[in-house]
């Protein structure tokens, strides 16, 4: 009878027990740090166009870009994404290319350049328009709510402090080793 009551006692001091260490277990934070940070950002566009067969833009097609750019007053952690139409020719697609260049040679912005890839000796539909995109980021939010179910909120805002420019968030500076490719 005294085994009996002892082994119940137990039994209820080892549940109570593992009850109570249940709850001292560390709580995992449901969002990363990194995933609570996005950047607010705003963007606007400009389309140009070649003509047929030329690498040159002509002279009204360089007063709307340079147009497009002054009125933007574009700054160091702006991001201008530039899609240049292929001709065909790898000739004129390389003079398209160092055409952009040149229009784009004094922008204090980070500059990304893309050009459709094909094979093929002239397009399928000649297209000669490109388009210019100006992305601006105009700050960082981190998403929070408070609660002890949101855990690493505070490294999320340390970390959206330290970031010295919005910019970095949509398109991070090449480092040496991304430069090279």
């Amino acid at each position: 009878m005294i085994m009996q009551f002892l082994s119940g006692r137990i039994a209820i001091v080892v549940f109570a027990l593992g009850a109570l260490l249940a709850g001292c277990s560390t709580p995992q934070p449901d969002v990363g740090v990194v995933d609570r940070l996005s950047a607010d950002y705003v963007e606007t566009q400009h389309t140009y166009r070649f003509g047929a067969k030329s690498s040159g833009l002509s002279k009204s097609e360089r007063h709307g870009i340079n147009h497009f750019l002054n009125r933007n007053a574009l700054r160091k952690g702006d991001v201008l994404i530039v899609t240049i139409p292929t001709s065909g020719s790898p000739k004129t697609d390389a003079g398209r290319v160092e055409t952009i260049h040149a229009a784009l040679a004094f922008v204090p912005s980070r500059v990304r350049i893309g050009m459709d890839q094909s094979f093929a000796t002239y397009p399928t539909v000649p297209r000669q328009t490109g388009l210019i995109r100006l992305v601006r980021a105009s700050g960082i939010r981190v998403d929070c709510t408070p609660g002890a179910d949101d855990l690493g909120c505070a490294n999320a805002i340390n970390l959206a402090v330290m970031i010295d420019e919005p910019g970095d968030v949509l398109a991070p500076a090449p480092t040496a080793r991304t430069a090279l490719q």
